[in-house]
C-alpha cells in the first residue's frame, strides 16, 4: 500500500512538471493564386471578414450582379407587388439578352416562379430583364432601384447599369460589397428552393430549355447552397459562394480569377479555412430574459410588473479552440410607463465576452399593458373603503 501511495504521489509530480497544453492559433490563410483581383471570407451572422485581399479594389464582376437583382426580386414577392404565380410577358427587350439565357422568345409568357428559377440556376439574361420589368416597370427603372439598395445596404463602390451584369462601361463593385448584398440575399429564405437545384428541364417553357446550375459547388462541395458565379472577358471568372455546416455558414468570393477551375478551387479553399478554423458561438437568443429583466416596475400599468426580452440574436465568431465566457448587463429604463405594447423598447441589454463589450442590443417588452383609467382608480378607491 505504501508503495501505491509513493508512486501516486511521484505520478502526480511528474504530471505537474508537464506543461499545459496552449489552444492552438488559428494560422492565416496563405493565398496561392496570385492573380486573383480580390478574394474575401466573411461569417454570415455576424459578418466578420476572416481573409481579405483587394476588397476594395473596383472591378466588373459579370453575373454576380444578379444578386442585387434577385433581392429587389424578393423584396418585391414579400411586399405583394409580385407573386410566384403571375404570369409575366416576355419583351422584346428581354429576349434579346443574349449571353447565358433560357431562350425567352418575345410574347412568350411565363411564371414568375419560373423567372425566378432561371435566374438562380442558369443565371439567365433574358429572365433577368422580364423580372426587371416586372417590378419596376423598365429595365432602366430597376436599375435605379439596385443603385438605391446597394446604398442602403452600406456598398460604398458599386455602380450598376444593369441588372444582368453583361459588359458596360461604369458597372463595377468590390468583393466587400458583394459581401454585403450576398448577406442580404441569403435572408430570403425563398432562395433556397431553387439554389440547390442542380440540372433540370423547363417544360413550361417553349423551348423546353435544360438547365444546369452554373455553380459547381452546388453538387461537387458539401453544404454549399449559393450563391452566383459570373464569367465575361473584361470581369473574368467571378464567384460569390456559400456554404453551411451544422451552425455554421460562411461567404466567400472571388473576383478576377484567369480560369474557371481556379475560381472554385479557391472559393473552396476560403471555405475549408472558415469550417477548419472557427465557430459561431451564440450568446443571446430572440426573446430570452436575464438577471434585472424580470417583473420590472410599470408606472400607472393595470399590471405592476414587466418582463423585459431580447430583440435579436446575439452571435460571436470564435476561434474552433476557444471557451469563451459571456456575461449580460441588464439596463432597463430608469421610468417605465404604461401604455405599454409588446415589443415597446423599454431598456437595453449590453454583452461582455470576459471584459470586453460585444455587442448592446434593446431590451423589449414581452407584453402590452393598457394604463389604468379614472374607473380604475375608483374602483381602487372603492375597493380600500370597503375593507376599512
Amino acid at each position: 500500500m505504501k508503495k501505491l501511495v509513493s508512486f501516486l504521489l511521484v505520478l502526480t509530480f511528474v504530471l505537474c512538471l508537464i506543461p499545459a497544453q496552449k489552444a492552438k492559433a488559428v494560422t492565416e490563410f496563405t493565398l496561392n493564386y496570385p492573380n486573383v483581383a480580390s478574394a474575401m471570407l466573411v461569417e454570415y451572422k455576424t459578418g466578420k471578414v476572416l481573409y481579405a485581399h483587394n476588397i476594395q479594389k473596383q472591378v466588373p464582376i459579370a453575373s454576380v450582379t444578379k444578386i442585387m437583382t434577385l433581392i429587389l426580386g424578393f423584396e418585391a414577392i414579400e411586399s405583394g407587388v409580385l407573386t410566384y404565380d403571375k404570369i409575366l410577358t416576355v419583351s422584346a427587350e428581354a429576349s434579346s439578352m443574349g449571353g447565358s439565357e433560357v431562350f425567352l422568345n418575345a410574347g412568350e409568357e411565363i411564371s414568375v416562379e419560373d423567372t425566378f428559377k432561371s435566374i438562380i440556376v442558369a443565371s439567365a439574361n433574358d429572365a433577368c430583364v422580364v423580372l426587371a420589368e416586372a417590378v419596376a416597370g423598365s429595365s432602366q427603372q430597376f436599375v435605379a432601384q439596385m443603385n438605391e439598395k446597394a446604398k442602403e445596404l452600406g456598398m460604398k463602390n458599386t455602380l450598376f447599369v444593369n441588372c444582368t451584369g453583361l459588359p458596360a462601361s461604369g458597372h463595377y463593385s468590390t468583393a466587400e460589397d458583394v459581401a454585403l448584398m450576398s448577406r442580404e440575399l441569403l435572408k430570403h429564405e425563398d432562395y433556397f428552393r431553387w439554389s440547390t437545384i442542380w440540372t433540370e428541364n423547363m417544360t413550361n417553357l417553349k423551348n423546353n430549355t435544360m438547365i444546369t446550375n452554373t455553380n459547381k459547388l452546388i453538387r461537387f462541395y458539401t453544404g454549399c447552397d449559393g450563391l452566383k458565379t459570373g464569367f465575361t472577358n473584361e470581369a473574368k471568372y467571378c464567384i460569390s459562394a456559400t456554404a453551411q455546416r451544422g451552425g455554421e455558414r460562411f461567404i466567400a468570393v472571388v473576383l478576377g480569377m484567369e480560369n474557371s477551375d481556379d475560381r472554385f478551387s479557391l472559393a473552396k479553399e476560403l471555405l475549408n479555412y472558415g469550417f477548419s478554423n472557427y465557430k459561431t458561438s451564440t450568446v443571446i437568443e430572440q426573446g430570452q430574459s436575464f438577471e434585472g429583466s424580470a417583473e420590472l416596475i410599470v408606472r400607472k400599468g393595470k399590471k405592476d410588473t414587466v418582463t423585459g426580452v431580447a430583440a435579436q440574436d446575439v452571435s460571436e465568431l470564435v476561434e474552433m479552440s476557444a471557451k469563451p465566457q459571456y456575461t449580460v448587463t441588464s439596463v432597463p429604463n430608469e421610468v417605465i410607463s404604461a401604455p405599454i405594447k409588446e415589443g415597446d423598447v423599454i431598456g437595453k441589454f449590453i454583452v461582455y465576452s470576459g471584459d470586453t463589450e460585444i455587442a448592446q442590443i434593446d431590451m423589449l417588452a414581452a407584453e402590452s399593458i393598457d394604463k389604468l383609467t379614472l374607473g380604475d382608480y375608483i374602483k381602487a378607491i372603492f375597493a380600500r373603503w370597503v375593507w376599512v
